[in-house]
């Protein structure tokens, strides 16, 4: 098989699938707990098929939602520990979009593990992506700006941007790179262009597997990087973020 990163978009998780409104579902789907052979969380979108592996609750929450682990509050102790195989197949023509995927895994945590929640505003540290004091170093894509963007890793360190604007950026860093939440306060709207490559520290996340960068270049940091290749900066700071309450969650039944 070919493992396939998964690219998010950052869905407001006030939107549809919060409203009502009918969502794309799997169209068949198991969850069954994790055996012994499995220790390493892994996700896979392959044409109509979507897989997990060795994944929380939690984990799971995380990608429907668009959320940090930080954004996460209460429900079971299991929610982080007990670990999950997800398959889900969709039916139709056509590979479904990022947000596709997304909702059919808000739909499917609601089905099988009962899961409610409500939202809220908290407090927490966050990094605020802002525009560095030289201005931004950041080229225009000419791709649809309604269209959707294509971001993914060329290993630890290296993110490759297409037709993306600087919250899927944010979305990106603070899903598979850093420990708190990250927030766009650039005021930038456009979509653009661009790669940035680091040189990760052993804080920052594994999740995303490989080499860094090209192996004749020493890159510096990530807080470096950015400030030197985009124009912008990451600033420590707090802020007020939506954080879900899990109100309830039960271990699924067996498929």
């Amino acid at each position: 098989m070919r493992v396939t990163k998964v690219c998010l978009v950052g869905l407001a998780i006030a939107g549809a699938m919060l409203t009502g409104e009918t969502n794309p579902a799997f169209e068949v789907a198991t969850v069954k707990a994790s055996g012994p052979e499995t220790a390493t969380r892994r996700f896979l979108i392959e044409g109509r098929r979507f897989v997990t592996f060795h994944t929380s609750l939690a984990d799971l929450v995380q990608f429907a939602y668009g959320l940090h682990p930080r954004q996460i509050a209460d429900g079971p102790r299991w929610l982080t520990s007990a670990k999950f195989d997800v398959v889900g197949t969709t039916g139709g023509d056509g590979k479904p979009t990022e947000q596709e995927w997304m909702k059919m895994m808000a739909n499917l945590l609601a089905d099988r593990f009962q899961l409610r929640f409500h939202l809220e505003k908290r407090e927490l540290p966050v990094y605020a992506i802002e525009v560095d004091r030289n201005g931004p170093k950041l080229k225009l894509s000419d791709g649809d700006q309604n269209g959707f963007p294509s971001l993914g890793f060329r290993g630890r360190g290296e993110l490759v941007a297409r037709n993306a604007n600087l919250g899927d950026l944010a979305w990106e860093l603070q899903s598979a790179v850093l420990d708190r939440p990250v927030v766009d306060r650039t005021g930038l709207t456009s979509r653009f262009n661009f790669t940035l490559a680091w040189t990760p520290d052993e804080f920052q996340s594994t999740a995303v597997s490989g080499g860094t960068g090209t192996a004749d270049e020493v890159f510096p940091n990530l807080f470096t990087a950015i400030r030197q290749q985009l124009g912008l900066r990451l600033e420590a700071t707090k802020a007020l973020v939506d954080v879900m309450s899990v109100e309830n969650a039960d271990l699924p039944g067996r498929d």
